[in-house]
């Protein structure tokens, strides 16, 4: 069992005797909303001392108030569903609202005149959380029932539905992240019921992305988004926070059941899904494939009394069944499967010792037997979820609430989820999630005015992963070699990672194995206190959050090489350190990778947050609201073993202390009618230091304890002789000078990330349920987390640093044209390092700007006259300086390693236009007679999103020779040519078109059968998911031009543009290689067919 160390018992104790200890806290509610209005009379005069009651119409919970003096009353902590509303006062009919409607982190506005007594005044209305928000100044629209039951979603994953909100965009893979104005997608909040529902190690969504989905579709009642002038009750996040509440029982039983089928069979091609065969003319072909792809979806879920009116229960289940055979593909056929150049093979000829003609069979013969690695590969994945929960209602003052959900997950290949992968048939991975959490709750009505709300959590995320078998490939040529190859049985009976630009990933991946990755528990205790006093709504609390994060994984300790050619590839597998660097026979691969040490380490690290926030009507018509909010993220002491004498830094974590986030907004009913409002707001807001980031801290010191990362060039002259002869790997740490270990430590002027918000909203009801907005949406990101190698010599005279090791200049013929232009490029090539005892000193710091500007138009229509609706039109201009959503930490992600000047640019999540649609549609007629069965109950539920696609960066394949590390500028850092900017280039634009048809028949009105088919990407439009990046490539051996033969040596290596030589040296830069590659957002055209039951 894993331990609980001395500052999480400190942290417990300080958490329970503040619980004890609240005084006095309404804002925003994560799991309720309010109601709240003026009462007046028929003259518009104030009505003071009305009791005012609010009964839920499913459970028959009642809560109570009054109205003060200025006629004001406010019911929070109201639980999301519909209400009966009855307001009494002395000398006037009682007025009585039946159909009131609380949506999360709303307030439902009922303001009515009361008649005078012998008047009846009972009303059917649907007060319904208003369209028009003039209470809070916060952007945070909210899915509601209608919508996440109707609409369709690809892949099952309903928190996707977030994309239908402005400022919001996926990630370029579109698996399931994403980024909310600008921000990283590693810096967002997810809560269920309140809780926290974020795995911190990786910073996701608990289970990840891979699984089917984490909770139920089925237990959500709405969900609300959360991106800019949220309460002070929100935070860990410095991106945006969904907020999903689950469905409880009522008095009655109701519920439904479901079952989806989708299969491939009846979808279209993908054009880029492909298999290689033989052409019969001793080269391969590609030719379009249309692998297996089935998932069906089935469960249920029902609620309803245990005790009525005081103990209710609701249970779903789902189940989640995905066959989805693979496809391992090369990234660019076309060039991969080429016929070699007579330049090409005179050199392999030439390295191996033989002629031309037999170069040319090895060549051949090589590539055929490399085929073998690439193909169909089985793949499917299954998933269970349950989850049940309790509601009682102990008393009149007092409302527990108990939720348990059980994910698992099992999925055999199913690490890679894309159609097409650029892996071999056995570097797919096996991945299996146990996912396990539970939440109480308890709401208590100390007095009318003074509310409390305690939660605790407590969950696993237990996640791991395994390689594949070897394949016959990998296991006759990287685990058991024998003749006619260079004999050699690897130790560890598993094949090293090899990677070929233009080709394929093949052997163990890098990120394997994983025994637990993590094993993450999680503890959670938050009170919050509402206070609601004359025009004040005052909320207080803490929140405190107990990780424990166990991580059995040793990253590349299986090795790993890195080839920048076929060439080169088939030079190393036929003759080891066949190539030269200078009079050095060395290997041909570019780089070679390996960690060496214990499989893995165990921390905590724990969260404290207070926050304040006070909602203050100043007027009728304005609402001031302030918030402060105060987060300390503890991290956890270096392990005393592993602290590395020669680098003190390995030694100090500095814990940010200083986070604290003012937050003001303002909400003013212009005109007082309630129909115009002008809303805005400011704050600063602050998130998480991963604990991935905080794992490569702990265990990458360079010390034998550690985990010891060693990075091998063969084009640096001190590395070079390091490196083992393909495909041998590492059995110890290498001793020769030039191998060195990395190590990774915290800048001591670390900062967690800190975001700016600022917000300005302009919104008018049109009438007939309609509402538009424009909005003004910005956000400026401060001290965002990146990584830099500070064990580089700037120049020859810092301490350790000589004239020899001093950057220089190296200068590049370009070969092929390209947006290069010109005859040679120049850069500097950093050649040296300060410190002997180790390779990269890599330095986490916090020095990374970022800003997002939008103009967000929007248009909402509730559902009447058969019709609801959402569109929004954003434009936006999201730029940094080189942000990142990297786990762990790399190496160097700067180009230079002394500025960040030139990674300003385009940011990866930039989307100037996007523009996004849904609606629900209900048949308007009515049909009498058995003619209805067939005629009523009819729905159509479009979704339409179109956006620019995403920028890429041109980047740079192979290594400088002569530097000291990798990239074309010897520093390790991003291989791109800084002349050319940073993502100034964009993949096509992007479109998804999905629709549900539905036919509802209804049986004595209380029970429906629903027949359901859902079309996804209905025009099967090919949305670019992938393109070529490498923009050139190093290259130290001849290289074959329209005009000749160019020749390119370590002395005077050249910069050869990505074409296709064998058609026309057609350009490979910017060519499409991949479409519709997600199970998500972007597939090829799908049908789905449903069948829902109701009662």
């Amino acid at each position: 069992m894993k331990s609980m160390n001395s500052r999480f018992v400190f942290g417990a104790i300080v958490c329970l005797a503040l619980l004890l200890t609240a005084q006095a806290a309404w804002a925003q509610s994560t799991t309720e909303g309010a109601i709240a209005g003026t009462v007046t009379d028929p003259s518009g005069a104030v009505v003071s001392g009305a009791n005012v009651s609010a009964r839920n119409n499913g459970t028959n919970q009642e809560f109570t108030t009054t109205t003060d003096s200025s006629g004001y009353y406010r019911i929070n902590l109201v639980p999301p569903g519909t209400y009966t509303l009855t307001i009494k006062a002395t000398g006037f009919a009682d007025y009585k609202a039946e159909r009131v409607i609380v949506q999360v982190g709303s307030t439902t506005e009922v303001s009515p005149k009361l008649a005078v007594s012998g008047a009846s005044a009972t009303v059917e209305v649907s007060a319904e959380a208003p369209q028009i928000n003039y209470d809070t100044p916060d952007f945070a629209p909210t899915m509601d029932q209608t919508a996440i039951a109707n609409l369709p979603i690809n892949g099952g994953r309903w928190s996707n539905f977030a994309l239908l909100t402005p400022g919001v965009v996926s990630d370029s893979n579109a698996f399931g992240l994403l980024s909310f104005r600008g921000i990283s997608t590693l810096l967002n909040n997810n809560t269920v019921d309140g809780a926290d529902n974020n795995q911190a190690f990786f910073s996701e969504e608990r289970g990840r992305t891979r699984v089917g989905y984490s909770t139920p579709k089925e237990a959500v009642q709405e969900f609300q988004v959360n991106t800019s002038n949220y309460s002070a009750e929100y935070g860990r996040s410095a991106g945006g926070v969904v907020n999903t509440v689950t469905k409880s029982g009522t008095n009655a039983i109701h519920g439904e059941g479901y079952f989806y089928d989708r299969d491939n069979d009846i979808g279209a091609f993908n054009e880029f899904t492909q298999i290689n065969v033989p052409n019969g003319a001793g080269g391969f072909a590609s030719q379009p494939f249309k692998p297996t792809d089935w998932r069906k979806m089935a469960g249920f879920g029902v609620g309803g009394p245990a005790i009525k009116d005081k103990l209710f229960w609701f249970v779903a289940f789902d189940w989640y069944d995905h066959n989805f055979p693979g496809v391992a593909v090369t990234s660019n056929p076309n060039a991969f499967f080429a016929a070699p150049s007579a330049a090409t093979l005179s050199t392999l000829a030439t390295r191996l010792g033989v002629s031309t003609a037999q170069a040319t069979t090895i060549y051949n013969t090589d590539l055929a037997a490399l085929n073998t690695d690439l193909g169909l590969v089985p793949r499917t994945g299954q998933q269970y979820i349950l989850y049940p929960k309790l509601d009682w209602a102990i008393n009149s003052r007092n409302h527990a609430s108990f939720s348990f959900n059980r994910m698992r997950w099992n999925s055999p290949a199913g690490i890679q989820t894309q159609a097409a992968v650029t892996r071999g048939i056995a570097s797919f991975g096996n991945d299996f999630v146990k996912d396990t959490w539970g939440v109480a709750k308890l709401d208590t009505v100390i007095t009318n005015n003074f509310l409390n709300e305690v939660r605790f959590q407590y969950g696993r995320d237990f996640e791991f992963e395994f390689t594949q078998p070897p394949s016959p490939y990998e296991q006759n040529t990287l685990v058991n070699a024998a003749a006619p190859l260079p004999a050699y049985t690897n130790p560890l009976g598993l094949p090293p990672s090899v990677s070929i630009t233009n080709g394929f990933t093949f052997g163990v991946p890098t990120f394997l194995q994983r025994p637990a990755f993590p094993d993450e528990s999680r503890m959670q205790i938050a009170d919050t206190m509402t206070w609601t006093h004359g025009k004040h709504t005052i909320k207080y609390g803490i929140d405190f959050s107990h990780v424990d994060d166990l991580s059995l994984n040793l990253s590349s300790q299986y090795g790993s090489f890195s080839y920048s050619s076929l060439l080169n590839y088939f030079s190393d597998l036929n003759k080891q350190n066949s190539c030269t660097l200078g009079a050095l026979a060395v290997p041909c691969y570019s780089s070679y990778s390996q960690a060496i040490g214990p499989l893995g380490f165990e921390f905590t690290t724990n969260d404290y947050a207070f926050f304040v926030q006070d909602d203050w009507k100043i007027l009728r018509r304005l609402t001031l609201s302030l918030g402060l909010r105060y987060e300390y993220e503890q991290l956890p002491s270096p392990f005393s073993n592993l602290v590395n004498p020669l680098a003190p830094q390995t030694g100090t974590f500095n814990g940010d202390k200083n986070n604290l986030g003012p937050r003001v907004g303002f909400a003013w009913d212009i005109f007082g009618s309630g129909k115009t409002v002008l809303r805005g707001g400011y704050g600063i807001y602050y998130g998480r230091v991963i604990n991935s980031t905080i794992f490569s801290a702990l265990t990458t010191t360079g010390t034998p304890g550690s985990q010891l990362f060693f990075s091998l060039s063969t084009s640096s002259a001190t590395a070079a002789p390091c490196a083992p002869a393909f495909p041998q790997i590492l059995a110890a740490p290498p001793g020769c000078a030039g191998a060195k270990p990395n190590i990774v430590f915290f800048d001591p002027n670390f900062q967690d990330p800190q975001i700016h918000q600022m917000d300005l909203t302009l919104e008018h009801d049109l009438g007939w349920g309609t509402v538009i907005s424009v909005s003004y949406l910005g956000s400026l990101g401060r001290e965002l987390p990146d990584f830099v190698d500070t064990n580089i010599c700037l120049n020859g005279t810092q301490a350790g640093c000589t004239a020899a090791t001093a950057p220089s200049t190296v200068t590049y013929k370009i070969t092929n044209g390209g947006p290069l232009g010109g005859a040679t490029y120049s850069t500097v090539l950093f050649r040296g390092r300060p410190n002997a005892n180790f390779a990269a000193m890599t330095d986490v710091f916090s020095g990374i700007n970022s800003s997002y500007h939008a103009l967000a138009i929007q248009m909402n229509h509730r559902m009447s006259h058969n019709v609801q609706f959402m569109a929004s039109y954003t434009w936006s201009h999201a730029y940094d300086f080189g942000q990142n959503q990297t786990t762990f930490t790399g190496t160097n992600f700067l180009l230079f390693p002394n500025t960040i000047t030139p990674e300003r640019g385009n940011s990866i999540y930039d989307v100037p236009n996007r523009f996004v649609m849904n609606a629900v549609m209900t048949s308007p007629w009515k049909v009498n007679g058995w003619a209805g069965y067939f005629a009523n109950g009819w729905e159509l539920s479009p979704i339409l999103q179109v956006q620019n696609g995403l920028p890429y960066t041109l980047a740079v394949s192979g290594n400088a020779p002569g530097g000291i590390s990798t990239g074309i500028n010897g520093s390790g850092g991003t291989n791109r040519i800084d002349v050319l900017g940073v993502n100034s280039f964009r993949m096509p634009h992007l479109l998804a078109f999905d629709s549900r048809i539905s036919k509802t028949f209804t049986f004595k009105e209380r029970y429906g059968l629903e027949l359901m088919a859902d079309f996804f990407n209905i025009p099967n439009k090919q949305n670019v998911m992938a393109v070529n990046t490498t923009g050139y490539s190093i290259s130290t051996s001849n290289v074959t031009t329209p005009t000749g033969t160019v020749t390119c040596t370590g002395a005077a290596p050249c910069l050869n543009f990505n074409v296709n030589t064998a058609a026309a040296f057609a350009p490979l830069f910017g060519s499409v290689t991949g479409t519709n590659n997600s199970n998500f957002l972007y597939t090829p055209r799908q049908i789905q067919l449903g069948v829902r039951v109701k009662f």
